[in-house]
C-alpha cells in the first residue's frame, strides 16, 4: 500500500465514521432502552452488545449509502485501494467494520485528552503552591499571610 493510498483511506474512514456514528445517534433516539444505562450489570451488557451491533451495521449502511459518491475516492491519485473495495461486497464489509470502529476509537482518544488535561490541571495547582510556600520562606516570619495561604489556597 502506497502513502497515497493510506492518507485517502484513512481520510475516507474518518468522515465514514462521523457518518455512521450520527446513524447509530439517531436510532439510539428513537429506541430508549439503547440510549440509557442500566444498573444491572447484565442488561447493561446486553445495552453495551447491542450498541456495538447497532455500530457495526451503521458503518456498514453508511459504506453502502455512500458508495456512488466516494467511488472514485483515490482514482486521481496513484492509488487504487479505495475503488477497489467499493468493487466488492467482501472490500464493502471491511470498511463497514472500519468504520464502526471510528466512533470507539475517537471516544478513546477524548478521554486520553481529557486526562492528560487533568494532569497538567494538578501539575500547575501544585507549581503554585510551591511558589506561595517559596515566597513565605524568603519571607521570613515577619511576611503576613494572606487569608488564602492561612486556609491552605495560595
Amino acid at each position: 500500500m502506497n502513502l497515497a493510498d493510506l492518507s485517502t483511506l484513512v481520510s475516507l474512514l474518518v468522515a465514514l465514521s462521523v457518518a455512521a456514528e450520527r446513524l447509530v445517534e439517531i436510532v439510539k433516539g428513537f429506541v430508549p432502552f439503547l440510549n440509557q444505562e442500566n444498573s444491572d450489570p447484565r442488561k447493561e451488557g446486553i445495552r453495551k452488545s447491542l450498541l456495538q451491533l447497532l455500530a457495526v451495521v451503521s458503518g456498514i449502511v453508511t459504506v453502502f449509502l455512500t458508495r456512488p459518491v466516494i467511488g472514485n475516492v483515490g482514482t486521481d491519485t496513484q492509488g487504487r485501494l479505495v475503488p477497489q473495495l467499493l468493487e466488492s461486497w467482501l472490500g464493502l464489509l471491511a470498511l463497514g467494520l472500519l468504520t464502526s470502529g471510528g466512533s470507539g476509537f475517537w471516544n478513546s482518544i477524548q478521554t486520553y485528552v481529557n486526562k492528560a488535561k487533568d494532569v497538567k490541571k494538578l501539575e500547575v495547582e501544585q507549581k503554585k503552591i510551591e511558589a506561595a510556600a517559596s515566597r513565605r520562606s524568603q519571607g521570613g516570619a515577619s511576611a503576613p499571610l494572606s487569608a488564602d495561604a492561612r486556609t491552605g489556597n495560595p
